[in-house]
């Protein structure tokens, strides 16, 4: 994997989820359900978390009661993909081979290469989104089109939270 497509899966990644967050929003049924909130706080907690541990020093974010409402976490999110975006212009590719230590990862803590983490987090996030859809749907909301295709076809379009 190179860095030009990491950074594009994260592209995809930011946009697919600004279109999930602002197809909540629009439900207020959804926005105040609790399933959501707790699994898009955890998207973003988990982005960030990786965030961290790429950046040198890992950490796991604050927990979820320091963010009072929706807008409060919705902003959250806004800003672990705008850190995010930030680590890609400068990133060294070289850095993907490099290895890590993920402390939250069960004993023994065994390296893994940067890149890996990466396509951990891509993964996952689009993963949870998968479930928002189905949760969205349960609650009489519309799930909106996130594949990554529609994003490449739509020409890649930016994250837009609003």
């Amino acid at each position: 994997m190179t860095a030009p497509f990491l950074a594009d899966l994260f592209g995809h990644q930011a946009w697919a989820d600004s279109v999930h967050w602002r197809a909540i929003a629009s439900h207020s049924a959804a926005a105040e359900d609790d399933t959501l909130r707790r699994r898009l706080y955890h998207i973003q907690a988990v982005q960030r978390a990786f965030l961290s541990v790429w950046r040198g020093s890992p950490k796991w974010p604050e927990p979820l009661e320091s963010y009072p409402g929706f807008e409060t976490l919705r902003e959250a999110a806004r800003g672990a993909h705008r850190d995010i975006a930030v680590f890609f212009e400068k990133l060294d590719p070289g850095r993907l081979e490099e290895t890590v230590s993920v402390p939250w990862f069960p004993a023994p803590h065994r390296p893994i290469r940067v890149v890996d983490t990466m396509q951990q987090v891509v993964m996952h996030s689009q993963g949870h989104r998968a479930q928002n859809a189905i949760r969205l749907r349960e609650l009489g909301g519309g799930a909106p089109m996130t594949d990554y295709i529609v994003w490449i076809l739509d020409g890649r379009p930016a994250a837009a939270w609003e």
